[in-house]
């Protein structure tokens, strides 16, 4: 009499092996496609991997980060919001939810940016010097004449990464705009 127990053993351990080699490959091309920009064509990859591995933090950051690029926010949002209930200290999934909620800024409603406020400050909660929060912040409170808000972001986004030539521009910007404002 044979004993299939171990076969069964081995065929399953090698059906894993072959789905984890098939799961790499797959997020290293969705990787590829969303470096050269090309949300459209990673969100096909990463939805079939999504469908798989409903729970991965990382299948989800990046399916949300393709749906950004390609400007399909309302996409992004539930899968964003159900990855930041997974893994709540992750700042840049807040900040990708960010991204989402904004869509694009000068087309964006006040709710839209309340809502993109609210992660940006999140993820500066979880991590204070995370590259390009406080910038985009500026960005928000620029975009809402609030020049001394916008001041103090611009500022902070200086003390993060101070050779940002952009940061430095728009605070010298906004601060004229608050200096007339107070005249």
């Amino acid at each position: 009499m044979l004993d299939w127990t171990v076969d069964d053993e081995r065929y399953a351990q090698r059906l894993k092996h072959m789905a984890d080699e098939q799961y790499y490959r797959q997020m290293r091309e969705a990787a590829l496609l969303l470096q050269a920009g090309d949300g459209k064509n990673a969100a096909v990859i990463l939805t079939r991997l999504h469908e798989l591995y409903p729970d991965n933090v990382d299948v989800a950051s990046n399916l949300g980060a393709a749906y950004i690029l390609s400007k399909q926010y309302s996409a992004a949002i539930p899968i964003l919001e159900a990855a930041t209930k997974i893994e709540e200290n992750n700042a840049g999934l807040w900040v990708n939810l960010a991204a989402a909620y904004l869509g694009t800024l000068p087309i964006s409603t006040l709710e839209q940016q309340d809502r993109a406020i609210g992660a940006f400050r999140r993820a500066l909660e979880i991590d204070p010097a995370h590259p390009n929060v406080h910038y985009n912040l500026g960005l928000i409170y620029e975009d809402r004449r609030d020049w001394a808000n916008a001041c103090q972001m611009f500022r902070q986004a200086l003390q993060t990464n101070p050779a940002d030539k952009d940061a430095r521009m728009l605070l010298a910007k906004a601060e004229k705009r608050l200096n007339e404002e107070c005249s």
